[in-house]
């Protein structure tokens, strides 16, 4: 993931609205080593019933961080904040339209695939670079903001090994769900790869 910030200033109601919010939650990007057992915490799941309040803020806050570090994919545990003692379980990943998406309890369904290397960065692992390897396909379901039940799939079945990747951060979707979802159990790229840097 990159780790520049934008430099446009904007002075509009919704950036004054998000930084308002970004004050009252304590929020901050959940760096390993400041913050170590909100990044390896098992994110809970939450009651879309009694806590949709809880992932709609998360999502304005994903959404927000996402554009402000050019991340491809952020997790609940990407991002501290003051409103549960722990992580919940969501995600803000790419859809096939290259449209972002929050999704609510996410759960693999499948994964599938010779694993091969992939080269990964981390908001919460900063100024690193590790060698992961992947699944070329998975299939996940959760919820969205408006609590309706999604299935969401990725890569491809009928790829198989032989071909290294290229090596290009962030290159697949599949990828990108499979790092934000080790998140969400306190997986690391640090626990998952080898650095190169």
């Amino acid at each position: 993931m990159p780790f520049k910030k934008k430099d446009k200033k904007t002075s509009s109601p919704e950036a004054t609205s998000i930084h308002s919010i970004l004050e009252q939650y304590g929020l901050k990007i959940a760096i390993i080593s400041d913050n170590a057992a909100w990044v390896k915490a098992t994110a809970r799941e939450i009651d879309l019933d009694k806590e949709l309040h809880l992932a709609r803020d998360l999502d304005r806050i994903m959404q927000y961080f996402r554009g402000l570090y050019k991340f491809v994919g952020v997790s609940s545990n990407n991002i501290y904040w003051n409103l549960t003692p722990t992580p919940i379980r969501q995600i803000l990943i790419p859809t096939t339209e290259r449209k972002y998406i929050s999704i609510i309890n996410p759960e693999i369904l499948k994964l599938e695939g010779q694993e091969n290397k992939y080269v990964e960065a981390c908001g919460s692992v900063p100024n690193k670079v590790y060698i992961v390897r992947r699944k070329p396909y998975v299939l996940i379901s959760g919820y969205t903001i408006e609590k309706e039940h999604i299935e969401l799939e990725y890569g491809s079945k009928d790829y198989y090994a032989g071909e290294e990747p290229v090596y290009s951060s962030y290159s697949n979707p599949e990828w990108v769900i499979q790092h934000e979802m080790d998140h969400l159990d306190g997986i690391t790229i640090q626990d998952k790869g080898f650095a190169l840097i």
